[in-house]
């Protein structure tokens, strides 16, 4: 129930002879079929999909049509088999290739951080090279009169092996290691990889060409972008663009975006949320005055974010912690004493789960959002109207000046922001 839980359900290998770029497109703009048809949109937001997205969104009150999406197919393997899980990839995603030109594969492999996900699955990100027909006939349908899109492009690269033209395989993912750690090893990865059973050594690689490319997960493709933009000039529709280096600076904005928000609309937030991973609840700033901050891990990349973020929570109000049970201890996991550490003096506490049982605590996986929900009913709010675009982009602007000023690396605090 546990692997069920975190692994989401694989598709049958059948579909890779069906599956379309319309159909990943229709998936997409199928989430808002249940809205009123005759609502219209001030923004709607295009690009790379993550758990700081889905905030930024909501924020906005705008949808997202996103860039990529993942598939995973049900597929039998060996945690270390880096050269099976390749032969499993090109059979899979061959047949969706041949009738998709405009999508391009990475296949992800991470044995670190998904040793059980490669045992029963191949994860795979497929990317959009144009923007499809159901985009742009929900941007026509959706976007209101005046009306902007907003292109959210992310910069980040890993080193990919080549298997194709349009598909790559990616030795690992966001944590706490490097692309060149998982492909050359480390010792002390060598020291967990026999402490769990494993048998690779010195990292795992293949005797293929590889170079760096748009990172699996986050990395944007140029090609995607410029069809958006080509498109806009087409329409006359206005075009904002926010570019990124990392999915970190995306948490980055959506916490402040919210903070401005209310900042706007004087209103005192009353909680910080600290959420990872696939746990998410983007609508909650909209149902309680709630900061939220997504981390794409609980790795110690995310604990680097976090901290980076920490001073400019307002200090007399709680941060809710809410962790995903990994259920792997791998070296870059970060414990609970560290965080709690990290959160020390800041009124925090771990909600809808238990630090001391943390990462292996898979009951917190039905607890954390009835928990943050509960927080919510006991502290109602409505949320009056949305952030704008032209306001959000005022914010990044306002960030970045205060970044050259700092020079550390981190931000200058928002003049009473969120008081």
């Amino acid at each position: 129930m546990a692997a069920r839980a975190m692994e989401g359900r694989p598709h049958n290998r059948s579909l890779t002879f069906n599956l379309t770029t319309a159909d990943l497109a229709q998936w997409n703009v199928s989430q808002y079929d249940r809205l009123d048809p005759d609502r219209r949109f001030d923004t709607i937001v295009i690009g790379v999909p993550s758990g700081a997205t889905a905030h930024l969104c909501a924020c906005l009150g705008a949808p997202l049509l996103a860039d990529g999406l993942p598939i995973s197919f049900a597929s039998r393997g060996k945690p270390d088999d880096v050269a099976g899980y390749q032969q499993r990839s090109v059979d899979l995603l061959t047949p969706i290739l041949n009738h998709n030109p405009d999508l391009l594969a990475v296949s992800l492999f991470d044995p670190i951080h998904a040793r059980r996900q490669i045992r029963r699955s191949v994860q795979i990100y497929l990317k959009l090279a144009v923007l499809p027909d159901q985009y742009r006939r929900f941007i026509r349908e959706r976007l209101m009169p005046g009306g902007s899109i907003l292109l959210l492009s992310c910069s980040s690269r890993w080193s990919q092996y080549e298997l194709g033209a349009r598909h790559r395989l990616q030795i690992g993912s966001h944590g706490g290691f490097t692309d060149q750690e998982f492909i050359r090893g480390t010792p002390w990865l060598d020291d967990w990889l026999h402490e769990v059973g494993g048998m690779q050594r010195s990292g795992w690689r293949l005797s293929r060409h590889w170079t760096y490319q748009p990172e699996a997960q986050w990395g944007s493709i140029t090609g995607f972008a410029t069809s958006v933009r080509t498109f806009a000039a087409d329409v006359n529709i206005s075009l904002h663009s926010l570019d990124f280096a990392s999915v970190d600076e995306i948490s980055r904005l959506g916490f402040y975006a919210w903070q401005w928000l209310y900042y706007l609309l004087q209103v005192q937030p009353g909680a910080v949320l600290v959420e990872s991973g696939p746990q998410m609840n983007p609508v909650i700033g909209r149902r309680s005055p709630v900061l939220p901050v997504w981390m794409p891990s609980t790795c110690s990349r995310s604990h680097a974010l976090l901290q980076t973020i920490l001073p400019d929570f307002p200090s007399d109000i709680p941060v809710l912690f809410q962790a995903w049970p990994s259920g792997h201890s791998s070296p870059d996991v970060i414990p609970a004493k560290i965080w709690n550490t990290t959160l020390s003096g800041r009124h925090g506490r771990w909600l809808g789960g238990n630090p001391l049982r943390f990462p292996n605590d898979f009951s917190t996986i039905t607890k954390m959002t009835p928990a943050i929900e509960e927080w919510s009913q006991r502290h109602p709010f409505k949320l009056h109207r949305s952030l704008r675009c032209d306001e959000l982009t005022e914010l990044r602007s306002i960030l970045a000046q205060s970044l050259d000023q700092t020079g550390t690396g981190g931000y200058a605090p928002l003049e009473n922001a969120g008081g």
